[in-house]
């Protein structure tokens, strides 16, 4: 075995492991794709693929599940993704500044611009970019006005998308849905050669009329929940996140754990010290809610979490035979997103995209 196969796998076993199920994935893109007979569906595969590795999994959708186009946040995501796979759509959301437009030119990236500003600064150009309407949402957009004076104006621009943002997509019913449908309708009615785009995850949920051309999941791809009341039938949880137990400590009654000593033994108690912590994305707070599993049980996390490490109270008879040998699952089947959100301040995108560089990652095949 090589020197450097050998520094490999011991780097790989020293690290908290980030497994990612690119089936399940490919799964989730497929079910997504699935509620609309004419839109496309693209992937938003910014901030690194919520974390789990945009490097792998664009080309896996883009190879395996026939995914032409995706969306990232800025443009050094979307050059990072062109190396990859340059012959793909690539939108991005955050539009563009003055000494970004040669990079966006020379890499065939597609702005959405989102101001008249940057409108502007587009005018002219051959190459394709998107328009950004805001219907309610407030963040990017051309406002109702800005809208107008654009649709009654003669920009030069090679439109290939307009697009808009739902507010409470993950709330079917809202009124707010109609009232920013109603407004997208009137956009796209003037602009009815181009293709629309309007529906993000909970938005693919709502209904055709929704839908229009292209489809935007985010989240739900990687099975998480961007809001709704459950997960639609069929998505499957595609990230695990393991730890390794680095020692397993007896405490008398009154002893305390961690900074602050926030949390004393009430018995005698034993305790298992995690290889994850604030650094890794383990921002849980310490509400002694937390779980995780660990040898078919469920465990709670005891006192502060600290900077590289959390503690595990694995005190009863179901817990006697763990040994520093054992996992931990911090995500995955038994500890899922939603649980791990429902215990903590934080939302399952702080969670997902919140998980660190230090993971050994790998990627279940399809």
């Amino acid at each position: 075995m090589s020197d450097n196969k050998v520094l490999s796998d011991v780097l790989r076993n020293a690290s908290a492991a980030l497994n990612v199920d690119l089936g399940a994935i490919i799964h989730n893109y497929t079910l997504i794709k699935s509620q609309s007979s004419t839109a496309e569906c693209a992937a938003v595969v910014k901030a690194n693929a919520y974390g789990l590795g945009m490097d792998v999994i664009a080309p896996t959708l883009y190879n395996e599940a026939g995914c032409n186009t995706f969306f990232v946040a800025n443009l050094v995501e979307a050059v990072k993704l062109h190396a990859i796979l340059p012959t793909a759509i690539i939108y991005v959301f955050n539009g563009l500044f003055e000494d970004q437009i040669e990079t966006y030119v020379e890499n065939n990236i597609r702005p959405i611009l989102s101001d008249p500003g940057q409108i502007e600064l587009w005018n002219g150009k051959k190459e394709a970019c998107a328009i950004h309407f805001d219907t309610g949402i407030n963040r990017l957009g051309l406002s109702e006005q800005q809208a107008e004076e654009f649709l009654n104006g003669s920009p030069d621009l090679n439109l290939s998308l307009v697009m808009s943002h739902l507010v409470r997509s993950e709330e079917k019913g809202h009124p707010t849905n109609a009232a920013q449908l109603n407004r997208f309708k009137k956009i796209t009615d003037e602009l009815s050669n181009i293709p629309a785009s309007l529906s993000n995850s909970g938005g693919v949920f709502l209904g055709p009329e929704y839908h229009f051309d292209l489809l935007r999941p985010g989240i739900m791809l990687y099975g998480g929940n961007p809001g709704l009341p459950q997960l639609p039938s069929g998505i499957k949880n595609a990230v695990e996140v393991k730890g390794k137990i680095l020692q397993i400590r007896h405490l008398e009654i009154g002893e305390t754990v961690g900074y602050n000593a926030i949390w004393k033994a009430e018995r005698p108690s034993k305790i298992a010290v995690i290889n994850v912590g604030y650094a890794d994305g383990q921002l849980k707070v310490a509400d002694l809610k937390t779980q995780v599993f660990v040898a078919g049980h469920h465990a709670t996390i005891v006192g502060k979490t600290s900077m590289d490490m959390v503690a595990v109270d694995i005190t009863g008879p179901e817990f006697d035979q763990i040994t520093i040998k054992d996992e931990v699952e911090l995500i995955g089947t038994n500890i899922t997103l939603e649980m791990a959100c429902e215990v903590s301040t934080l939302g399952q995108y702080e969670i997902l995209t919140g998980i660190g560089q230090r993971y050994a990652k790998t990627y279940k095949s399809l």
